[in-house]
C-alpha cells in the first residue's frame, strides 16, 4: 500500500492475503490483484502478502493501457473489483492449492476459570432454586440460563455458540417442546433477517456502497463531523420502518466500512473509533423513541388498553419520547466532540474523487437490482398499514428476487451471509420462548412487584425503579426478554401509582439499550462477527459507550417534567 501502481498481478496459483488501508486482513480469494494499475490509479491502496509459494503474472502498466483500447470498460471493472475488495467481499475465484490446518492452543488462565464457572455454577443455581421452592423445570432452565451467561462473560466461545448449547440441552432435558424451542426457526423474523442480510451483502458486492461513499464525500465538507452524521441520520431514518437494530446495521455497515477505506483512516485511530460510534448509535439511537422501532416494544404495547394502543401506536409516542430523543441525540454529539475529537489524517483529494465517480460510469445491473431492492424494501415496510403485508414477507420477495436475478449465487449465499449472527438471534429468540413458556417472566414479576411498595406515588422513584430491574435483568436476559420482563413486573406498579403505563414501556425499551458487556449488545456482536470493531480502539469506544448509557438515564429523568406537562403523570 502507498507505493506506486505499475503492474497488475494474475495469479496461476498460490494463496495470499490481502490487508486493506484500515488493517482488516483477508484470504485473498481473487486470481488477481492490483487492480489500482488498471484502474489508472497512482497508487496501491491495499497489501497483498503471499503465504506460499506464488506464481503470477506481471502485467506493466503500459501493457494495460493498450488493452484498455481495445476493451475500454478495463478501467471500470477494475474499479469495481477494488471497491468489492475494499467493501470486504469477495471477489471470486479460488485460492490456489493449500490449506491450513487446525493448530491447538492452550488454555489461558481466564479461559480455564470460566470452563470451570460454566460446569459448577449451574449445578448451584439448579440446587439452590430447587431448595427455595421452585419447580425443577424452572431450576433446570435457571442453571442452563446461568451457564449461557458465564460463557458470554468469560468468551469461553464464539458468542453465538451458547444459545444453540442452550437449545440444545433444553430439548435434551424435555422442559420445553421443539415447537417452542424452536420456535424461531418458524418465525417470521427468520425471513426478515436473511432478507436483510442478503440486501446488505448486495449493496456492497455490487459497489453500490463504494458508489454512493464516493458520493457522500465528494459533496459533504472535508470534516469528520459530517461523514459521522451522514451514517448516524442514515440509520435513525431507517428506525421507524426497520424495527431492528441488527437489520439495521447491516445496511449501515457496507457505508462505514466503504467510508473507513476511501477516507485512509488508520487502525486504532479516534477518528475510525469515532466514525464506528456514529455507526452504531445510528443503529441503536432512535430504537426507544417509536413503538415500530424495536421488536419489544411492538410487543409490549399490546400489554396496554386499547385505548393506549391506539394513542401510542402513532406518532404521540415520538412526541411523548420527545424531550429524551432530543437529548439523547445531544448527548451523543456532545461525548463524540469531548471523547472522540477526530480529524482526517489526510486531506481528502475531492478532484480524484470525482474522477473515479466518472470512471464508475452509470449504475450497472447488479447496482440497479441492489438500489430498486432497497428502495422497494423501504417502500413496503414503510406502507404496511395500507397493504397488510408483513414485513417479513416482504423481505422474502427482496431475498427471491436477489437469488433469481443471480445476484447471490449459492457460493454468496454460503459465505456472504452472517449465519453465525443469524443463528445467535434465533438461538436468543428461542430462549425468550421457552422463558414465556416456563412463566419466568411471570414469576419474575410476582417476586419483584411485592418490593416496589417503597414508591409511593414518586415518578421519580418509579424511574429509579424501572432503571434497577431491567438493568439487572439485562445481566441475564437478551434485549427484547429484559424490555417485555420490565414491562410486565411494572405496568401493575405504575398504575396502582396512578403512572401513565407508556412511561413503563418507553423505560425499559430505553434502559433495556444500556450494555455493560459484548454479549449484552447483539449490534456490536454483529460488528465484531463481521471484523469491524478490532481496529477501532476499544478503550475510546467504551468511554464514549459508558457515557451514553449515564445519558440514557439523565434523559429519562429530564423528561419528566415535560412528561407531567403532558399529562402522562
Amino acid at each position: 500500500a502507498g507505493q506506486s501502481a505499475e503492474y497488475l498481478y494474475l495469479f496461476e496459483s498460490g494463496i495470499a492475503v490481502l490487508t486493506t488501508p484500515t488493517g482488516r486482513q483477508a484470504p485473498l480469494r481473487a486470481l488477481h490483484c492490483g487492480e489500482e494499475a488498471a484502474a489508472g490509479l497512482a497508487h496501491y491502496a491495499c497489501t497483498v502478502t503471499a503465504t506460499s509459494q506464488v506464481i503470477a503474472w506481471r502485467l506493466p502498466r503500459v501493457t494495460l493501457a493498450d488493452v484498455a483500447q481495445v476493451h475500454p470498460t478495463l478501467a471500470t471493472e477494475a474499479l469495481l473489483s477494488l471497491a468489492s475488495t475494499l467493501g470486504g467481499e469477495a471477489i471470486g475465484g479460488g485460492v490456489g492449492k493449500g490449506a491450513a490446518g487446525t493448530k491447538w492452543i492452550p488454555l489461558t488462565g481466564r479461559e480455564i476459570g470460566g470452563w470451570i464457572a460454566a460446569i459448577v455454577l449451574p449445578a448451584g443455581i439448579y440446587f439452590g432454586c430447587v431448595s427455595g421452592g421452585f419447580t425443577t423445570q424452572i431450576a433446570l432452565f435457571a442453571a442452563i440460563l446461568g451457564m449461557v451467561v458465564v460463557m458470554w462473560l468469560f468468551a469461553i466461545v464464539d458468542e453465538f455458540i451458547p444459545p444453540i448449547i442452550a437449545i440444545v440441552a433444553t430439548l435434551f432435558v424435555g422442559i420445553a417442546p421443539p415447537t417452542v424451542a424452536l420456535g424461531g426457526f418458524a418465525s417470521p423474523s427468520l425471513m426478515t433477517m436473511i432478507g436483510v442480510f442478503a440486501l446488505a451483502s448486495t449493496i456492497a458486492s455490487s459497489g453500490l456502497s463504494y458508489r454512493v461513499m464516493l458520493w457522500l464525500l465528494a459533496r459533504l465538507p472535508d470534516r469528520p463531523f459530517w461523514q459521522q452524521t451522514s451514517i448516524l441520520l442514515g440509520g435513525m431514518a431507517l428506525s421507524p420502518i426497520v424495527p431492528s437494530g441488527n437489520s439495521r446495521l447491516s445496511i449501515l455497515l457496507p457505508l462505514y466500512r466503504d467510508m473507513a477505506d476511501g477516507l485512509r483512516l488508520p487502525p486504532r485511530s479516534t477518528a475510525l473509533t469515532a466514525l464506528m460510534a456514529a455507526t452504531l448509535s445510528g443503529a441503536l439511537l432512535f430504537s426507544p423513541m417509536m413503538a415500530t422501532s424495536k421488536p419489544s416494544s411492538i410487543a409490549t404495547l399490546n400489554l396496554l388498553s386499547v385505548q393506549a394502543q391506539h394513542e401510542f401506536s402513532g406518532l404521540f409516542w415520538l412526541v411523548a419520547a420527545g424531550v429524551a430523543m432530543v437529548g439523547l441525540v445531544g448527548f451523543h454529539f456532545l461525548f463524540m466532540r469531548w471523547l472522540l475529537p477526530a480529524e482526517n489524517p489526510n486531506p481528502l483529494p475531492k478532484e480524484r474523487i470525482r474522477e473515479q465517480l466518472q470512471l464508475l460510469g452509470p449504475l450497472g445491473f447488479a447496482e440497479w437490482l441492489a438500489l430498486g431492492s432497497f428502495v422497494a424494501f423501504l417502500a413496503g415496510t414503510a406502507t404496511v398499514s395500507l397493504h397488510h403485508v408483513q414485513p417479513s414477507w416482504i423481505a422474502g420477495c427482496v431475498l427471491v428476487t436477489l437469488l433469481v436475478c443471480g445476484s447471490l449465487g449459492k457460493m454468496d449465499f454460503r459465505k456472504q451471509l452472517d449465519w453465525p449472527m443469524v443463528f445467535f438471534l434465533l438461538g436468543i429468540d428461542g430462549l425468550v420462548r421457552i422463558m414465556s413458556y416456563l412463566k419466568v417472566d411471570a414469576l419474575i414479576a410476582k417476586v419483584v412487584s411485592g418490593h416496589l411498595g417503597f414508591i409511593d406515588g414518586s415518578i421519580e422513584l418509579f424511574v429509579l425503579a424501572a432503571l434497577v430491574i431491567t438493568v439487572a435483568l439485562r445481566i441475564g436476559l437478551p434485549i427484547s426478554a429484559s424490555a417485555l420482563v420490565s414491562a410486565v413486573i411494572l405496568i401493575p406498579v405504575a398504575e396502582a401509582n396512578h403512572i401513565n403505563p407508556w412511561i413503563c414501556i418507553f423505560l425499559a425499551a430505553l434502559f433495556s439499550d444500556i450494555w455493560f458487556f459484548p454479549y449484552q449488545s447483539s449490534v456490536w456482536m454483529q460488528a465484531a462477527s463481521k471484523g469491524q470493531t478490532e481496529a477501532i480502539d476499544r478503550v475510546q469506544f467504551t468511554r464514549y459507550n459508558q457515557c451514553m448509557n449515564a445519558a440514557r438515564v439523565a434523559v429519562a429523568f429530564l423528561s419528566i417534567p415535560y412528561w407531567k406537562w403532558l399529562e402522562l403523570q
